[in-house]
């Protein structure tokens, strides 16, 4: 069995990440961690008990930051006042309730019947377990590092102690969803993201730009999922209710793209990878257009160690069959 620990800022997309790693039968996933980013932590909680509720399995989860490491964190419900909040050059961080909704689970109302979680932070949990577990326990991150950034600066010798560690952040072509440069869990907390990528940590950086490219589902794939007559398969559709009406009225098509899925799915399995390379990443602190920013050093320009391997080609086609064939 392979070992995981997830760590997200659950919304609607890494819930359908979260289902992909607790149904398969290779994988005992031995808890997960939340972070404010998405949503606000406590709602974040909420969506990772309803989403393990849904699998009918017991998975312990744990708090972990309510905001970035030094930046302040805001809610913001509607897409205008998002966007012009990013345009205006803000230090503040915000959530992305306008993208998943206001619960982040495309606001149909999702609740759970449990509603405790570990009393053992985050922080404590990830040192604790990768400490005991030594180069056994692959790290899936979904949302902004900041967890994961002060674990390492509570023990900085778990850098060399963890299996790999997948990132759902960045671009490798220096697209953004955020702002025209930065990808979203980048963006609310690039000094998390900079102690992360320069820690020494094996990191696999999936970018956005893998999901837009090679996890958009448009009507036909939904119709799939909907035809496996699956809970699981509904639910994962259901929830991105908000995110395929900005999507229409945005893009003009019916559909949702999955970041945190094809991100999962990589980490579940290599093969999805068609094309990657080990180059050096920088991450923009600075405030500005250009905050968040993964620069990808392709030519060497700065001579540093090759600090990530970064995706640069997925299979949509396995992607897809590993979709079908975990929610069915």
């Amino acid at each position: 069995m392979k070992k995981f620990i997830i760590d997200a800022d659950t919304g609607s997309d890494d819930a359908v990440a979260i289902l992909l790693a607790l149904q398969d039968p290779q994988v005992d996933v031995l808890g997960i961690t939340v972070v404010s980013g998405n949503v606000p932590l406590q709602q974040g909680i909420i969506n990772t008990l309803s989403t393990i509720e849904a699998t009918e399995q017991n998975i312990k989860v744990y708090a972990g930051a309510h905001k970035p490491l030094v930046r302040d964190y805001i809610e913001i419900h509607s897409l205008s006042d998002f966007t012009e909040h990013v345009k205006s050059l803000s230090p503040v961080s915000a959530s992305a309730q306008s993208v998943h909704g206001i619960d982040g689970m495309g606001d149909i109302g999702i609740t759970s019947k449990f509603s405790e979680y570990e009393e053992k932070n985050a922080i404590d949990f990830l040192v604790e377990t990768i400490n005991k577990n030594p180069d056994e326990i692959t790290l899936v991150t979904l949302g902004p590092l900041t967890n994961i950034a002060l674990a390492l600066e509570k023990d900085p010798s778990i850098s060399t102690k963890i299996k790999h560690c997948y990132v759902m952040g960045g671009t490798s072509d220096g697209t953004g969803n955020v702002s025209a440069a930065a990808e979203f869990n980048i963006w609310v907390d690039p000094e998390a993201a900079k102690r992360v990528f320069d820690s020494g940590l094996k990191i696999t950086m999936v970018g956005w730009d893998n999901s837009y490219k090679y996890a958009m589902l448009k009507e036909d794939e939904i119709k799939k999922l909907r035809a496996l007559n699956s809970k699981l398969a509904d639910f994962s559709v259901d929830i991105q209710k908000v995110l395929i009406n900005l999507t229409k009225e945005w893009y003009d098509f019916y559909g949702f793209d999955l970041p945190d899925p094809i991100t999962m799915a990589i980490a579940l399995d290599n093969s999805i990878i068609e094309e990657s390379q080990d180059l050096h990443v920088i991450i923009d602190t600075r405030d500005g257009i250009t905050r968040g920013q993964t620069i990808v050093d392709y030519f060497n320009v700065e001579n540093k160690n090759k600090n990530t391997r970064v995706v640069t080609k997925s299979s949509n086609k396995k992607f897809m069959n590993m979709l079908m064939d975990l929610l069915s």
